[in-house]
C-alpha cells in the first residue's frame, strides 16, 4: 500500500480542558498522512480557541461548526465530518481519548484489497489516564454476536474503515441518544464476512472513563436513553431471528420484556407502546403462543398503565423454556 490519506473525525462539545491532549496525540502519530476534522457541536467554553491554535499550527487540522440545520449531538457531527473528509480511510475518535503513537500505522499495515475495516484494542483509564484494564479482543463465536453480547468491547476509536465500505450506508443514527456506536456497529457487523475485517488485539488508544457520568447513567432512568436502548434491542432481535441464533434470540427477548415492564413502572408509556408495536410480531415468529399472550397482556397493561412482576416473570420463564 502506498501512502493513503486517513481522515480522523472528532466531534467535540465543551472539552477545552481535554481536547488539547487528544490533538497532541494525533500530532505524535508516526504515520503522518492524515487530516483531522474537528466538528464543534455548539461549545460554550474555550474549546474553539483551543482547537484554533492547532489549526493555525498545522494545516492538517480543520475546525468546523455543525451546520445549524443538523440535529444537535455527536452523531450529526460525526456524519458531517465524514462528508467533509477526503481520506481513503476513516477513523472516528473521541475528544477526550488518546492515540498511542502507532495508532494509525499498525492498523493501516493490516489492510489488503479484501479488507474493509481493522479493529484494534485499547486501554480503559480513569479521568487522569491511569490504566484500569486492557480490552481483550478475541472472537469466541462470530463478530456480530460477540459484539452485541459485549464479549468484544469495540469502541468508537477502535475501527479504521475503508471509506468505500461506508459510502452509501446510513452512518450514525441522529435519533439515537445513547449507544450510537452500538447501533451503527451492529448494522455494519451483521453478516460481515470474516474475510472483510481483521482484529489487532493490541491496545493502541487510551479510553478515558468519567466516573460521575458513568454512575449517573447506571442508576438513573433517562427516558431518551431508554428509548435508544429499546430501538437497538428490537432491531437486534430481528437480526438474531434472521440468523436463527437461539442464544441471541433469547437474550434480546428477555431484554425487551424487561424493558416493557420497566417502562410501565416508570410511567414511560411511549417506550412500552413502541415495544408492543415493534416486538410483538417477532415474539409471534419465535413462538405463536408467547406472541399472542404477550400482545394481549401488553395491550391490557398499557390501558391500565401498570405492569405485573408475576406476568413479567412468567414471560421470561416461557421464553427460556421455548428456546
Amino acid at each position: 500500500m502506498n501512502n493513503p490519506l486517513i481522515s480522523i473525525i472528532i466531534p467535540t462539545f465543551n472539552r477545552a480542558h481535554l481536547i488539547g491532549e487528544t490533538l497532541d496525540s494525533v500530532l505524535k502519530q508516526n504515520y503522518q498522512n492524515w487530516e483531522c476534522i474537528i466538528v464543534d457541536d455548539g461549545s460554550t467554553d474555550s474549546t474553539v480557541e483551543v482547537v484554533n491554535r492547532y489549526v493555525k499550527k498545522d494545516s492538517r487540522f480543520q475546525f468546523h461548526d455543525r451546520p445549524s440545520d443538523r440535529k444537535p449531538g455527536g452523531n450529526a457531527s460525526r456524519n458531517y465530518g465524514f462528508e467533509l473528509g477526503k481520506g481513503e480511510f476513516v477513523n472516528w475518535f473521541d475528544d477526550d481519548d488518546i492515540m498511542i503513537d502507532t495508532f494509525l500505522s499498525e492498523k493501516l499495515e493490516l489492510f489488503s484489497e479484501e479488507i474493509d475495516l481493522v479493529i484494534c484494542s485499547g486501554i480503559y483509564t480513569d479521568q487522569n489516564l491511569n490504566a484500569l484494564e486492557n480490552i481483550d479482543l478475541k472472537i469466541k463465536s462470530y463478530l456480530f454476536k460477540d459484539y452485541v453480547l459485549w464479549k468484544l468491547q469495540i469502541l468508537t476509536p477502535s475501527i479504521l474503515f475503508r471509506r468505500s465500505f461506508l459510502n452509501n450506508k446510513e452512518l450514525f443514527n441522529v435519533t439515537i441518544t445513547r449507544g450510537q456506536e452500538t447501533e451503527l456497529f451492529s448494522r455494519l457487523f451483521y453478516n460481515l464476512s470474516p474475510e472483510k475485517f481483521k482484529i489487532l488485539n493490541k491496545p493502541l488508544f487510551l479510553y478515558r472513563q468519567h466516573i460521575k457520568t458513568k454512575s449517573a447513567a447506571n442508576f438513573s432512568y433517562v427516558k431518551l436513553f431508554e428509548e435508544s436502548r429499546t430501538i437497538i434491542a428490537v432491531e437486534n432481535l430481528k437480526k438474531s431471528i434472521q440468523l436463527n441464533d437461539l442464544e441471541l434470540i433469547g437474550q434480546y427477548c428477555l431484554i425487551i420484556v424487561h424493558s416493557f415492564y420497566r417502562g410501565l413502572e416508570q410511567k414511560h408509556l411511549k417506550k412500552s407502546f413502541f415495544i408492543l408495536r415493534k416486538a410483538s410480531m417477532s415474539f409471534f415468529i419465535i413462538n405463536k403462543k408467547i406472541g399472542i399472550e404477550f400482545f394481549l397482556s401488553s395491550c391490557l397493561f398499557i390501558l391500565i398503565n401498570r405492569g405485573s412482576y408475576k406476568v413479567e416473570k412468567y414471560f421470561k420463564k416461557s421464553i427460556k423454556k421455548a428456546l
